[in-house]
């Protein structure tokens, strides 16, 4: 839930996403009431990486486009990871970080439904988390791809989606 993604003139514009900001943020503040961590893992490319053969560049390190989305800004005591690619356990420290703190149900929101979310949600599925996906805090690039990606992160993999 950067810039890049949520603000309309972002590099990669995901509908829906401003729409699910509040959504996240309740789910975030929730969280922390009940002393649950939230970490934000977050796109972060070089300028020249592989990714933009494929997707326009976006969510370059050190600029505005890969800053957290206003209304979403981390608080004291959350986490905030930067990510190269799909899944947020890619050479990140997500998985030490989740272990250390003995995390057994990761609760996702963000986007790409069916890029991010999916590649992480089936990660973490794999690595033996259970895995619920808030379905007012997902948004894709269309609606077929969002709803596929669901159906397979729940049907599929055993995910839930909520």
């Amino acid at each position: 839930m950067i810039n890049d993604f949520v603000e309309e003139a972002g590099a990669l514009s995901v509908p829906g996403a401003k729409e699910i900001v509040s959504s996240i943020a309740e789910l975030a503040r929730e969280a922390r009431e009940i002393g649950a961590p939230v970490i934000y893992i977050n796109d972060s490319h070089d300028p020249d990486d592989a990714e933009f053969e494929t997707w326009a560049p976006h969510a370059i390190a050190g600029t505005e486009g890969a800053e957290v989305a206003q209304g979403l800004e981390p608080q004291n005591g959350d986490y905030v990871l930067a990510k190269k690619r799909f899944s947020a356990f890619f050479e990140t420290e997500l998985e030490e970080i989740l272990r250390r703190l003995g995390v057994e149900h990761l609760i996702i929101t963000g986007t790409v439904t069916n890029i991010c979310i999916f590649a992480t949600a089936l990660d973490a599925i794999i690595r033996g988390y259970s895995v619920t996906v808030i379905e007012e805090g997902v948004a894709a690039l269309d609606e077929e791809d969002h709803r596929f990606a669901l159906k397979q992160i729940e049907q599929v993999f055993g995910g839930e989606v909520v």
